[in-house]
């Protein structure tokens, strides 16, 4: 009974669920993904939309540990800024 024991204290359990899989690579592409979008929407490659790429940057900037969001602001850059992705 205590080898049992010390088998599970040595060897824990390795139950990776999907929302700890998901976490861990939501957290890999969000900073791939903000990298990109800092890059699309600056407003120096924008002359002509300086405004609307200064707002989307600030936005990027606030959001940047957040992957729903910069998944959005991602289809706001290619629908308003006209980006092919």
């Amino acid at each position: 009974m205590r080898l049992a024991k010390w088998f599970r204290w040595v060897f824990p359990a390795k139950n990776k669920t999907n929302e700890s899989i998901n976490i861990v690579n939501s957290i890999a592409k969000t900073k791939k993904l903000h990298k990109e979008l800092i890059l699309y929407a600056h407003p120096d490659k924008h002359p002509n939309n300086q405004e609307l790429a200064t707002r989307l940057s600030e936005r990027i900037n606030e959001n940047r540990f957040n992957y729903s969001e910069l998944l959005k602001l991602q289809d706001i850059i290619n629908k308003e800024l006209y980006i092919k992705e």
